[in-house]
């Protein structure tokens, strides 16, 4: 069946829809209205600094679109296309995200702390410096993608993809990191301490001064990676002395 095709909506109506939701949240409900944009094409368009927090965005096309500075915490973004969208310092504390598609998105420095990411695609997309303290991202993809800085502490990573991602200087401190998949991962310099690597595949990995102290994962977890001056407690000795080479 074909799929249907999104509404466009004029930039003087657009920006209408910004200033009645912003009245609504200034009045806590009492006057304006709540951003409603579900299914709509929003394609390219510059939205720098919009003021979105609990908008419904579901099903909205913003592939390429200037999200710089947005404010959308708690909004419903659920099946958005974020295509190779600009999101720098964006704010998307709680949002709704899941099954979106944020392929190849610049999302450095965006805080996305206790936001719902399952099913999400991030192929290739880059993380520089990216916030994601207690996130869901359950069976998220995030292959090829570039996590330099970001921070996961306590996120819910549960067979999420870093297959040939670039993760350096990274925090994974108490993340549950169960049956996620490293393989071909480059890590250098980043902290798992205390997160939960049951079931994980580092095949081919490179792991270099990565800290797993108070890790948990399964013996033969790194045998097939590359391992040099990573931290291991007495639990993980195994681990250490059969991935080394």
């Amino acid at each position: 069946m074909q799929e249907e095709t999104k509404k466009k909506l004029p930039s003087h109506e657009l920006e209408s829809v910004l200033r009645d939701h912003r009245r609504w949240l200034d009045s806590e409900g009492i006057r304006g209205r709540r951003a409603d944009l579900e299914h709509f094409d929003l394609s390219g368009r510059d939205l720098f600094g919009a003021v979105l927090t609990k908008a419904v965005l579901r099903d909205v096309d913003l592939s390429g679109a200037n999200l710089r500075t947005s404010d959308l915490k708690q909004a419903n973004l659920r099946g958005c296309r974020l295509a190779q969208a600009h999101m720098q310092w964006s704010i998307l504390t709680g949002a709704v995200l899941e099954q979106s598609d944020l392929t190849r998105a610049n999302l450095q420095f965006v805080e996305f702390s206790d936001s719902r990411l399952a099913d999400v695609d991030f192929a290739g997309a880059f993380f520089h410096n990216a916030y994601f303290w207690n996130a869901i991202l359950r069976r998220a993809n995030l292959s090829g993608a570039n996590l330099r800085f970001s921070t996961w502490n306590s996120a819910d990573l549960f067979q999420v993809k870093f297959i040939a991602s670039t993760i350096q200087l990274a925090d994974f401190g108490h993340a549950k990191l169960h049956e996620a998949d490293f393989r071909n991962a480059q890590v250098f310099n980043s902290d798992f301490t205390g997160a939960d690597l049951t079931g994980a595949d580092f095949t081919g990995a490179r792991l270099e001064k990565v800290n797993f102290m108070d890790s948990r994962f399964d013996a033969e977890c790194f045998q097939a990676a590359y391992c040099s001056e990573c931290s291991f407690d007495h639990r993980s000795s195994r681990a250490q002395t059969s991935s080394a080479g």
